[in-house]
């Protein structure tokens, strides 16, 4: 009778147990697409991020990396804008994180691999798809960030870069800095 009642005692709290229990293990794949972690009963900051996503081009590929404080938990996936699916692919992930299947594409994302920090210092490394007939496509980088399990913000965005036919990358603030320096120098003339 003891065994039955601790059988049934055992599935009575499988039954309880949450869905969603939060992983430290990663971000499960049911969040690809919202980048909504399943921290159970706990909802986004609305407040600004301290974070902020960073991007840099390194040859073909771009190098991409969270500006901010320390953080224990991500998700990131680089995306057409306006688009629900993620491009490319991530090179070997830093330590502390790994690749994800998002949306049935091998490597197309990134989490983390347990809740050791990852610093600003963390650099991941992106692979922009192939592009057909050669069209120039604007891409940017979504994360989800994670301070800690009761402290995260949800897409945060970067901003756009520019893969083009030759595999080089640029974005818009590299333009704005140079248009500054070009028109610093015309000023002092």
């Amino acid at each position: 009778m003891g065994k039955l009642f601790a059988v049934a005692a055992l599935g009575l709290f499988a039954l309880c147990w949450p869905a969603a229990w939060p992983l430290p293990t990663g971000a499960p794949l049911g969040s690809c697409e919202n980048m909504v972690p399943r921290h159970q009963g706990i909802t986004s900051q609305t407040g600004p991020s301290p974070h902020s996503i960073m991007t840099q081009n390194s040859g073909s590929n771009v190098r991409v990396y969270i500006n901010g404080p320390n953080y224990k938990g991500i998700l990131l996936e680089a995306r057409y804008p306006n688009a629900n699916t993620a491009v490319g692919t991530w090179a070997t992930p830093p330590d502390n994180t790994k690749t994800i299947p998002c949306f049935s594409r091998i490597d197309s994302a990134i989490t983390h691999s347990n809740i050791a920090d990852k610093t600003n210092t963390t650099i991941y490394t992106w692979i922009p798809p192939s592009l057909e007939n050669c069209t120039e496509k604007a891409v940017v980088f979504l994360a989800t960030v994670a301070q800690r399990k009761e402290i995260y913000w949800l897409n945060l965005t970067s901003e756009k870069i520019y893969v083009r036919c030759s595999g080089s990358m640029t974005s818009l603030s590299g333009f704005a800095v140079l248009a500054t320096l070009m028109v610093s120098g015309l000023a002092a003339f």
